[in-house]
C-alpha cells in the first residue's frame, strides 16, 4: 500500500512539473524506493550498464543487496532479487563488518566494496558481468585483506575510478580529503599507488564545502565531480578543466539540498546520460530518484549551459552557415562548368536530348507545378524546355555527389558531410563573343554534428542566371547571378543521446559571381589563368526546437565575400570518331568576410545569449581532376572530382558528372530518386551499332554504398 502511494504521489508530482520551466529547475524527486526489507543502514548503490540491475551495500546485514529493474535506472519498476532464497544478499562480512560504497569495472567483472573496518577497498571477481551469484573474493594481498587505505584516512567511505580504471579517487571522513591513487593497469589494485599531490601526504580538500564526506562520482568525461555530504544533506557539484585531474583548476559550482528527501545521504549514482540521479539514505531506508533537466547538472539554479558554450549548438549552427554557402558555390560551379565546356569546344552545340527525371523525393516534387503529388511523378525538363523555348537554345544537365569533413574546436563539433545535387539549364548564343543562360538547381546535404546524434538535413532549390563574354586577346568573362530557398531539418541531441530536439527552418539567399580569365594556347593544350569574386547574402528564419530544454533561435543573416586565383589546365586527345579532354584546376581563395550573428534562448527562460559566427580570413586550398568525353555523333560526358581544403577547419571531396548531347541524336538519360535517398543515374546512347550504358548507383544514407559500371554492348 505504501508503495502504492508512492507511485502516486510521484505521477502527480511529475504531471504537475511538466509545466515548470525545465530552465529553472536542476534536479527533480520523482519517486523513492524503500529498501529497509533488506537492509535498514543502507550506504552505497551502483548499477549495471543498462540500468536493469542495481546493488545496494548494507551495513546491517553486511551484504550486496541486488535488484531488478524492468525498466533501465526507472526504481519504480526495482524489484529485489533473492540470489540466496533466504531474502539475503552477497555476504562480505568475511572481508568487512562495516561495507560503505560499491563500483564495478566496465563490464561488470570486477566488484569493488570499501569499509570503515579494515580500511581498505576489496576486490570480488565475477565469472559472469554483473552477476552476484558468480562472484568470488579476490585475495590481492594473500592474507586475505584488500587495498589498504589507512595510511590516508581510517574513515574510508567512497570512491571512483576513470573510464580506463587507471586512475581511482577514495573519499576520507577524517581528514575530509578526496586522495588520489594510480594504476598502471586498470582496475588492477594490486598496481596502485599513492600519489601525493600536495607532497604532504593530503589530498584535495573538500571541507570548506562538506566536513562530513559520503560519497563521491564523476560524470561521463571527468569534468564534474559530485560529492555527497551528510553534514549539509546536500550535492556539492565541482567542475574540472581537464577530465580526472583535481590537480588540474576545479571550481565549486554549488549545492543541491536534499534534505526534504534524505538527512543523512550516503551514496550517489547517475544514468549513464547524467539526465537521473539516485541518492541513498539511512533515515528512509531508500533509494531517491531525481530527474535533470541538463545532464549532470544539479546546481546554479538550475540553468543548463549558455547555448554558446554547446559545442553541438554551434556545430549545427555552423552547419547551416557552411550549407548556405555551399550551395551558392555548388551552382556557381555547375554553370561555369558548362561555360567551360563550351568555351573548350568552341561554344558548339552540346545540348541534352531526351532526359527524364523520376522524383519520388518530396522537395523535388516542388522543382515544377506540372510535378504531380502522387507518390511517384515524372518531369522531363528538356521536354518542358523544347515547348518554351526557341530552336537556338540548347538544354543540358549536371549531377554532382560530395562528402567531406570539418574538424572539431574548441567551441564547435566537428561536421561529417554528405551532399548531391542536379541541374538542369539552358543557354543560347547571343552573338560570337556571348553566351546567356538559366539554370535550376535542387540539392540535399546532409551533415552528422558531433558524436551524439545530432544533425542537419538541408534542401535547397536555386535559380540562376548565368553568361560568358568573350573578350579582347583571348579574355573571357564569365558570371553568374541567382537566388535559392533552403529548407533545413534539424535534431539536436544533448551529450550521451539524451533528450532529443527538433527543429525546422527555412532561408533565402542571393549569390552572384564573377570570373574573368586568359587563355594561353600551345598545340593541343591550354592554359587558362582564372580570378574570381563569389559573394553571398543568407536570410535564415527564426526556428524553435521542440523537445526537453528546448532553444529558440532569432533570425539570422549570412554575410559571405570571397577572392580567390587558380589556373585551368586542358589537354585534347584526339581519337578516331572522338575526343578525349583532361584538365586540373588548381585554386587557392581568401574569404574576406564571412560572419553571422546567432542569438539564442531557452524556449523557458527569456534570457538571451549571442554570439558571432564568423571565420575571417579563411585560406581555401582547391584542386581537381576533369575528363571530357565528345563523341562525334554528339555525346558528351564530363567527370570532375574536387578536393576543396579549409585551412584549418577541415576538407569537402566533391564528384561531378556532367551530361551533353546534340539534339538530332537518338540518346536517353534517366534519374531515379527515391525517398530513401537512393539515386540511380543512367545514360543509354547507341554508337555505330554498338549500345554505350552509363550506370551511377548511390545511396546517401550510406556514405560507403556507391556504385558505379560502364558497358559496351552489341548484339549479333
Amino acid at each position: 500500500m505504501l508503495n502504492c502511494l508512492k507511485k502516486i504521489f510521484s505521477i502527480f508530482l511529475i504531471f504537475n512539473l511538466t509545466f515548470v520551466s525545465s530552465a529553472q529547475a536542476a534536479a527533480t524527486f520523482v519517486y523513492s524506493f524503500d529498501v529497509s526489507t533488506q537492509d535498514t543502514t543502507p550506504r552505497g548503490l551502483a548499477f549495471n550498464n543498462d540500468g536493469t540491475k542495481m546493488f545496494v551495500v548494507g551495513d546491517t546485514g553486511n551484504d550486496i543487496n541486488s535488484y531488478t529493474l524492468s525498466t533501465g535506472f526507472d526504481l519504480s519498476t526495482a524489484t529485489f532479487n533473492d540470489i540466496n532464497g533466504d531474502g539475503s544478499g552477497f555476504d562480505v562480512s568475511g572481508q568487512e563488518a562495516t561495507p560503505q560504497y560499491i563500483k564495478f569495472n566496465n563490464d561488470g567483472t570486477k566488484m569493488f566494496v570499501s569499509g570503515n573496518s579494515g580500511d581498505d577497498i576489496n576486490v570480488y571477481t565475477l565469472s559472469t558481468g554483473f552477476d552476484l551469484s558468480t562472484a568470488t573474493f579476490n585475495d590481492i594481498n594473500g592474507d586475505g585483506s584488500g587495498f589498504d587505505v589507512s595510511d590516508q584516512d581510517e574513515a574510508t567511505r567512497g570512491f571512483a575510478f576513470n573510464n580506463d580504471g587507471t586512475i581511482m579517487y577514495y573519499i576520507g571522513n577524517t581528514d575530509n580529503d578526496i586522495y588520489l591513487y594510480t594504476l598502471s593497469t586498470g582496475f588492477d589494485l594490486s598496481t596502485a599507488t599513492f600519489n601525493d599531490i600536495n607532497g604532504d601526504g593530503s589530498g584535495f580538500d573538500i571541507s570548506g564545502q562538506e566536513t562530513v564526506p559520503r560519497g563521491l562520482t564523476f560524470n561521463n568525461d571527468g569534468t564534474k565531480m559530485f560529492v555527497v555530504g551528510d553534514n549539509g544533506n546536500d550535492i556539492n557539484e565541482y567542475t574540472l578543466s581537464v577530465g580526472f585531474d583535481l590537480t588540474s583548476t576545479v571550481t565549486h559550482v554549488g549545492e543541491f539540498d536534499i534534505s526534504s528527501q534524505e538527512t543523512n545521504p550516503q551514496g550517489i549514482a547517475f544514468n549513464t546520460t547524467g539526465t537521473k540521479m539516485f541518492i541513498v539514505g539511512n533515515v528512509g531506508n531508500d533509494i531517491n530518484e531525481y530527474t535533470l533537466s541538463c545532464a549532470f547538472k544539479v546546481t546554479n539554479s538550475g540553468k543548463c549551459e549558455e547555448p554558446p558554450k554547446i559545442k553541438d549548438v554551434r556545430g549545427i549552427n555552423d552547419a547551416q552557415i557552411n550549407t548556405a554557402k555551399k550551395f551558392a558555390e555548388d551552382t556557381r560551379v555547375a554553370t561555369f562548368k558548362r561555360l567551360d565546356l563550351l568555351r573548350a569546344n568552341k561554344y558548339q552545340n552540346t545540348s541534352a536530348q531526351r532526359i527524364e527525371l523520376l522524383f519520388q523525393n518530396e522537395l523535388f516534387k516542388k522543382v515544377s507545378n506540372n510535378v504531380a503529388s502522387s507518390t511517384q511523378a515524372k518531369f522531363n525538363p528538356i521536354q518542358k524546355l523544347d515547348q518554351i523555348l526557341p530552336n537556338d537554345w540548347e538544354a543540358w544537365t549536371e549531377g554532382s555527389i560530395s562528402f567531406g569533413k570539418i574538424g572539431e574546436t574548441s567551441l564547435s563539433s566537428a561536421q561529417d558531410i554528405d551532399g548531391f545535387g542536379i541541374t538542369v539549364g539552358a543557354d543560347r548564343k547571343m552573338d560570337e563573343d556571348q553566351i546567356l543562360g538559366v539554370a535550376v538547381r535542387v540539392g540535399n546535404t546532409d551533415v552528422d554534428v558531433g558524436t551524439f546524434g545530432s544533425a542537419v538535413d538541408t534542401n535547397a532549390l536555386s535559380l540562376s542566371v548565368y553568361g560568358i563574354n568573350s573578350l579582347e586577346d583571348k579574355n573571357f568573362l564569365k558570371h553568374v547571378f541567382g537566388v535559392s530557398y533552403l529548407d533545413s531539418d534539424i535534431v539536436r541531441k544533448d551529450e550521451g543521446n539524451t533528450n532529443t530536439h527538433t527543429g525546422d527552418r527555412e532561408g533565402k539567399q542571393v549569390f552572384g559571381s564573377l570570373d574573368i580569365g586568359r587563355e594561353y594556347e600551345d598545340g593541343d593544350l591550354t592554359i587558362s589563368s582564372i580570378g574570381s569574386i563569389d559573394g553571398s547574402y543568407t536570410a535564415l528564419d527564426s526556428y524553435t526546437e521542440s523537445g526537453t530544454n528546448a532553444i529558440s533561435y532569432n533570425d539570422q543573416d549570412i554575410k559571405s565575400l570571397m577572392a580567390s586565383l587558380g589556373v585551368l589546365i586542358d589537354r585534347d586527345i584526339n581519337l578516331e570518331n572522338s575526343n578525349v579532354k583532361s584538365r586540373v584546376n588548381l585554386e587557392y581563395g581568401k574569404e574576406f568576410t564571412s560572419n553571422s550573428k546567432v542569438v539564442t534562448s531557452y524556449v523557458s527562460d527569456s534570457e538571451s545569449f549571442e554570439y558571432q559566427a564568423d571565420n575571417k580570413n579563411r585560406d581555401i586550398y582547391t584542386a581537381g581532376l576533369g575528363l571530357d568525353f565528345k563523341h562525334d555523333q554528339g555525346l558528351t560526358i564530363s567527370a570532375d572530382y574536387e578536393r576543396q581544403q579549409i585551412k584549418g577547419h577541415g576538407y569537402i571531396n566533391k564528384f561531378t558528372l556532367s551530361t551533353g548531347f546534340l539534339y538530332r541524336n537518338e540518346t536517353e538519360l534517366a534519374l531515379d530518386l527515391s525517398e530513401d535517398m537512393t539515386s540511380n543515374f543512367k545514360i543509354s546512347k547507341a554508337l555505330d551499332g554498338f549500345n554505350l550504358e552509363f550506370n551511377l548507383e548511390n545511396d546517401f544514407s550510406n556514405q560507403e554504398n556507391h556504385n558505379a559500371n560502364l558497358s559496351l554492348t552489341n548484339k549479333f
